[in-house]
């Protein structure tokens, strides 16, 4: 059906009636049921009204294809919706009875009258004659009641398509009004969002400016331990190579000392003029 409908949409209307005439006949092979196809039906009737008019247009006249096509149509709308059988004519006194119709072979279909009542009875009222409407109405009849069920069926479902878009367009202006919030929601959202990435940013090269700088005095701290280290190092070199020496100056002026304190008693010896004893003393 979606083939047919789509040759149908595309106005290859002869291909979606082929496409539809082989599905309705697979599936009635197929063991089902008239009215489980009714809408391939329908489809199937609609190709070949679309048909018929097309030549009717081309021809400008009726023409025995589209005659064809146009019973065809008929035809499947009857087995969709079934025959309307209109009410027998009642003829009262007053209307003119319609002319009664012949079929081949037969005479005109003679009026029937109630049976339960005699024409002559004085307490009993007069007997009215029915006739049925002529055959070849009955076709064009049920036509027009076919069509104006379909009319109306058409005029409640644009009355429903319209209460479901006036109820689509309702729920839309909702929907714009609520993405339209959304949005400026959103907005400030974004705005709190990038200020919060400056901010973010601006810790991220703080921290990294104070790393940096732990690095730089970890750095400077760690050159100054072995800075002193290495005078540790050296101080204790030079005390290891030093402590000698200091032994052996103080040695040097401890007999610096005896010596110019011998030298300034024969100094002083000298001064009172007891120059020997000074002599023999310094020796």
């Amino acid at each position: 059906m979606l083939v047919g409908a789509h040759y149908r949409n595309r106005g290859n209307v002869v291909a979606a009636l082929a496409v539809m005439s082989a599905m309705i006949e697979v599936m009635l092979s197929a063991g089902m049921d008239d009215s489980d196809l009714k809408p391939a039906t329908l489809l199937l009737s609609s190709c070949h009204l679309d048909i018929a008019k097309h030549l009717r247009k081309q021809a400008g006249t009726e023409t025995a294809e589209s005659k064809n096509h146009f019973d065809e149509a008929c035809e499947g709308l009857r087995r969709v919706y079934g025959t309307f059988v209109p009410p027998l004519y009642v003829a009262n006194e007053h209307s003119k009875p319609p002319p009664s119709s012949t079929t081949a072979g037969d005479g005109p279909i003679s009026p029937v009258r109630d049976t339960q009542y005699q024409e002559g009875s004085p307490t009993t009222p007069k007997a009215h004659p029915i006739r049925n409407p002529p055959i070849e109405s009955l076709p064009r009849y049920s036509q027009l009641k076919i069509l104006e069920r379909e009319v109306q069926c058409l005029r409640d479902r644009q009355t429903s398509q319209s209460e479901n878009l006036s109820r689509a367009r309702a729920a839309k202006h909702q929907l714009e009004d609520d993405l339209e919030a959304e949005r400026r929601v959103r907005r400030r959202l974004e705005r709190r969002l990038d200020k919060a990435e400056k901010d973010a940013s601006g810790a991220q090269k703080g921290e990294q400016l104070a790393l940096e700088q732990c690095n730089i005095e970890a750095e400077s701290r760690r050159r100054a331990e072995e800075g002193v280290d290495k005078l540790r190092q050296e101080v204790a070199d030079v005390r290891a190579t030093l402590e000698p020496k200091v032994a052996e100056y103080g040695e040097w002026e401890s007999k610096l000392k005896d010596f110019f304190g011998k030298m300034g008693i024969a100094f002083v010896k000298a001064a009172r003029g007891d120059f020997g004893e000074a002599v023999f003393s310094r020796s």
